[in-house]
C-alpha cells in the first residue's frame, strides 16, 4: 500500500484476517501461571477469546490471524521484510532479514541479496531456507494439489494466497549465491505493489532443521522431491539450480509432504515448548513455555542478529475469556501491557493514578466489517442482490454504535481502504467524505419493496415477486423466501455484542429481517467459515458472520485486496466475486507511475464502497493500550498489530 508518499499496507494480519478489537483474542483459567510485571518480566494481555493456536508462519485461512502471526510467530521467526516503522505503515529495513529488493529488466526481474544473519542454532540464514519456504508455498497453493485434514485439522494453505498472485506469478526462482536469490515474473509489475503484497510474504525457514518428514526421520531436501515446483533443465535462457512451475497437481510428496508434516506439529499444541522443531529461531526471542489455553512465555534469543537486543528476561502473553476478566488483571496489576475495553473507559485516570498506568491508544491500518457468505444454498441469493446488500447497510447505524457502544472511540468504515491514520492519502475522496449509504430506514424498506419483497415491519418479510427481472426478488430466490439469516459473531467483546444486539432490534422492526445471533469465542468464528471448504474456499455451512475486529492489512501491505476479495483468495471466505473488482485490482498492480497507482487505488476503492462486498461496520481504529509508566520502548505496539518486545526495558 501507498502511505505518506510511499508504497504499502495491512497487518498480519494479517489476516487478514482481521483484527483491532476482535483479531486478538485469548482465554484465562486459574491454571495459567502468572507472573510480576514489576520484575524484568513483560506481561502483555491477549485479546478475549483467541489465543495463539498455531505456530508455523506458513498459515491457512484457519490460523491466519494476528493472535498467531502478528503477535506470536512473528516474535520467533522473522520475515524477509518486516513492516512497522516507529508507528509509519510503511518498511522497516534495519529489522529485516534482506536488503532492499533490486527490480531490473522492466521490473520483471527480482534480486534478493540477505544481510549475514543466523538462526539460533548458529547456522547462516542463506538463500536455501528462502527457496525452502518457496517449495513449500508453491506445494500447499497448488490448485490441485491433494489436501490433507478434516473440519478439526485443516490441511496445509496459505491465508495470504490469490490464485494468480504469489508465487504463480514467479515464473521461476534460484540460488544465485549463498546469500542472494533471484526471481523471474510473469510480467512487469509495480516495485511498491511487489515488495509490499508479495516479497511481503516471505519467510525463510531453517531447511537444514526442518527439511523432515517425520518427527524422528532426518534432514533431508525433500521439498525438492516430486514439488509442485521442479528443476529447471540446463537452459541458457534461465539461471542454473531456477525452479519452474511443473503441471497443476503433481505435487504427491516432496514439499508437500514436508509441509503437510510441519502443519501437523503445528496443531499439536501440547508440544510447542518441547518440540525441537520449534527452538529453532531467528527472532528475538525463542519459546520457553505454552499453555493449551494460549498461556506463552518468551525468552531472549542470545543469537539474534538484530537490534536492539532483548533486555527484558522473559515476554509473557497471559490470554482471557473476556474483555471484563482482561479489566480486572489490570486492576491487580498483574500485567505491563494490557488494554481497557472501551465501556470502562472511564476508569482510564483510576487506573493511571492507582496502577501506575499510561493510557496510549494503539492505532491500527484496518477496516471492520460482517462477512455475507455468498456460496450458502439459501441466503447466498440475497446476498448475491445488490440491492439487498445497500438495504441492509442503510439499516447499520455506525454513528449511534460509536456513540452508544464505543464511548466516541471508533471511526465509521466507508470502504476498504482505512480511514486511519488522518488524512490517510490512500483513502480515496469518495471514502473521505463519508458513508455511501448512511442510515437510513425508510430507503431500506423502499429498496426491497422495489425488489418484490413485501416488507412486514417487526414481523418477517417474505419474498413475494420471485424472478430475475427488474422490480423481482433475483436470481435463485423462491417465492415466500423470507429474509431469515443466521449471524455467527466473536463472543467476549461487550461492543461487538452491543452492536449485534442494537443491529438485530432494527433490522427486525424497520424491515422484518430476522438476525438469528450466535456468539462463540473468536477461534471458532474464524474456524467456522473457512473450515468445511473445498479448494475453492466455498463454504456453505454460514450465512453471515463477524470476528469483531476486521482486517488489519498485512502481508498485502498495499491495501488493494486481493486476499479477501479476490474469488478463491485463502482469506476470501464469503467468497465474493466480481469481473471488474478484478480488474481493478489488477490495474494497481501493474501500474507504471505514482499518480497511475493512486488513481488505480482510487477506482479499486470506490467500486467496492458502492458495491458492498461485505457489512461495513464501525471500526475501532485503537486499542485502548494502558502499560506501566516506567516501561520504555515501542509502546504501544505497530500499526499491523505487531509487537516489539526486544525493544522493552524497564527504567524510572
Amino acid at each position: 500500500m501507498r502511505l505518506m508518499g510511499s508504497g504499502r499496507a495491512r497487518g498480519w494480519r494479517p489476516l487478514a484476517l482481521t483484527v483491532g478489537a476482535g483479531l486478538l483474542l485469548a482465554a484465562c483459567s486459574s491454571s495459567t501461571p502468572t507472573s510480576s510485571a514489576a520484575s524484568s518480566t513483560v506481561t502483555f494481555a491477549e485479546a478475549a477469546g483467541g489465543a495463539p493456536n498455531y505456530i508455523l508462519p506458513l498459515a491457512s485461512g484457519s490460523y491466519f490471524t494476528t493472535s498467531n502471526l502478528s503477535q506470536f510467530s512473528i516474535v520467533m521467526y522473522l520475515p524477509l521484510y518486516w513492516f512497522g516503522n516507529n508507528g509509519e505503515p510503511t518498511v522497516n529495513y534495519s529489522l529485516s532479514v534482506a536488503k532492499p529488493p533490486v527490480f531490473s529488466n522492466n521490473n520483471t526481474v527480482v534480486t534478493i541479496d540477505l544481510k549475514h544473519w543466523i538462526w539460533s542454532n548458529g547456522r547462516p540464514i542463506t538463500a536455501r531456507d528462502v527457496i525452502f519456504w518457496m517449495n513449500l508455498l508453491s506445494a500447499v497453493t497448488d490448485p490441485l494439489a491433494p489436501t490433507v485434514g478434516s473440519s478439526t485439522a485443516p490441511g496445509p494453505g496459505w491465508g495470504a494466497e490469490v490464485p494468480g498472485g504469489f508465487p504463480q506469478n514467479v515464473v521461476s526462482y534460484s540460488q544465485t549465491g549463498q546469500y542472494s536469490v533471484t526471481l523471474h515474473l510473469n510480467g512487469s509489475y509495480n516495485p511498491t505493489w511487489f515488495t509490499y503484497n508479495e516479497l511481503s510474504q516471505i519467510s525463510p525457514l531453517p531447511q537444514a532443521s526442518w527439511d523432515r518428514l517425520s518427527s524422528g526421520g532426518a534432514v533431508g531436501n525433500y521439498d525438492t522431491s516430486a514439488q509442485a515446483r521442479v528443476l529447471a533443465p540446463a537452459s541458457a535462457s534461465l539461471p542454473s539450480n531456477s525452479y519452474l512451475p511443473a503441471n497443476p497437481g503433481t505435487a504427491t510428496s516432496g514439499a508437500l509432504a514436508v509441509a503437510q508434516f510441519l502443519n501437523q506439529q503445528s496443531q499439536d499444541l501440547g508440544t510447542y515448548s518441547s518440540n525441537p522443531l520449534w527452538q529453532v529461531v531467528d527472532g528475538p526471542f525463542r519459546l520457553s513455555q505454552f499453555t493449551t489455553s494460549g498461556f506463552v512465555k518468551m525468552v531472549p534469543n542470545s543469537s539474534y542478529s538484530g537490534t536492539p537486543k532483548p533486555k527484558i528476561k522473559a515476554f509473557e502473553e497471559l490470554p482471557f475469556t473476556s474483555d471484563s476478566a482482561e479489566f480486572n488483571a489490570l486492576h491487580t496489576q498483574s500485567l505491563t501491557i494490557g488494554y481497557i475495553p472501551v465501556q470502562d473507559l472511564s476508569q482510564a485516570s483510576s487506573l493511571e493514578k492507582s496502577g501506575g498506568y499510561k493510557l496510549s491508544p494503539w492505532y491500527l491500518f484496518s477496516f471492520n466489517f460482517a462477512r455475507y457468505n455468498f456460496t450458502n444454498p439459501t441466503a447466498g441469493p440475497i446476498f448475491q442482490q445488490l440491492y439487498f446488500r445497500q438495504a441492509f447497510q442503510s439499516l447499520v447505524n455506525q454513528l449511534q454504535y460509536i456513540k452508544d457502544f464505543g464511548h466516541g472511540v471508533g471511526a465509521v468504515t466507508n470502504g476498504p481502504v482505512p480511514s486511519y491514520p488522518p488524512g490517510n492519502p490512500d483513502q480515496s475522496p469518495l471514502e473521505a467524505k463519508g458513508e455511501v449509504y448512511p442510515y437510513s430506514p425508510s430507503r431500506a424498506v423502499s429498496l426491497l419493496r422495489s425488489n418484490g419483497w413485501t416488507v412486514t415491519p417487526g414481523g418477517t418479510s417474505v419474498c413475494s415477486k420471485p424472478g430475475s427481472a427488474a422490480g423481482d426478488c433475483g436470481a435463485g430466490i423462491a417465492k415466500g423466501q423470507t429474509l431469515t439469516f443466521n449471524f455467527l459473531y466473536a463472543s467476549g467483546i461487550t461492543e461487538l455484542a452491543n452492536e449485534m444486539e442494537a443491529l438485530q432490534s432494527t433490522v427486525k422492526s424497520v424491515a422484518g429481517i430476522t438476525l438469528n445471533l450466535s456468539s462463540v469465542p473468536f477461534s471458532d468464528v474464524v474456524s467456522t467459515i473457512h473450515n468445511s471448504c473445498s479448494f475453492s474456499h466455498r463454504c456453505s455451512n454460514w450465512e453471515m458472520a463477524a470476528t469483531g475486529g476486521g482486517w488489519v492489512y498485512g502481508p498485502d501491505y498495499f491495501p488493494t485486496g486481493g486476499e479477501i476479495f479476490a474469488p478463491g483468495a485463502g482469506s476470501n471466505a464469503g467468497y465474493y466475486s466480481s469481473t471488474i473488482n478484478d480488474q481493478n485490482m489488477s490495474r494497481t498492480h501493474t501500474a507504471p507511475t505514482a499518480s497511475a497507482e493512486t488513481q488505480a487505488l482510487y477506482t479499486y476503492e470506490d467500486y467496492l464502497a458502492t458495491q458492498l462486498p461485505d457489512v461495513w461496520l464501525p471500526t475501532n481504529p485503537t486499542e485502548l493500550t494502558v502499560y506501566k509508566s516506567n516501561l520504555r520502548g515501542l509502546v504501544p505496539q505497530g500499526v499491523f498489530a505487531e509487537v516489539y518486545p526486544q525493544d522493552y526495558s524497564f527504567g524510572g
